[in-house]
């Protein structure tokens, strides 16, 4: 079995750096062409470069498994991943509530990296409660 990459305190700015390359761009593609009557029709989109921690691990050469050692093992390292944990969450938010990113994509990432969850009322599986009875005599 291979021995994990050897940890380098390098790695914690890094993070920094992966995060600067990785911002979403805007960039104009052809939406619409009519070469007989000469024209294009452009339109912006957004080129989604979500930082990851499986993004950042290739970017500095390892495994996400040898990511989740250290992080173990190294708190300032651990600090340092949490802030591409919070880039991720703040964009799938912010871009997900805007339409800027793919609603549905932003609801399954945030619901398995971040914690978020649609909730239920699991006490009454969403029905009305019932009025409550009280015993003793009515109306006098």
């Amino acid at each position: 079995m291979a021995r994990p990459e050897e940890y380098k305190k390098e790695y914690i700015n890094k993070v920094g750096e992966y995060l600067e390359e990785n911002t979403d761009e805007e960039i104009e593609v052809v939406s619409l062409r009519n070469e007989e009557k000469g024209y294009e029709k452009l339109e912006q989109k957004l080129k989604v470069k979500l930082p990851t921690l499986e993004g950042f691990a290739l970017f500095i050469g390892v495994s996400k498994r040898v990511l989740y050692l250290w992080e173990e093992k190294y708190p300032e390292f651990m600090h340092a991943l949490d802030k591409i944990r919070t880039e991720q969450h703040k964009r799938l938010l912010n871009s997900g509530l805007s339409g800027d990113y793919n609603s549905t994509i932003a609801k399954l990432i945030l619901s398995s990296n971040h914690g978020m969850k649609e909730r239920t009322d699991q006490t009454t599986n969403d029905k009305d409660i019932p009025q409550p009875i009280y015993g003793g005599q009515s109306g006098k």
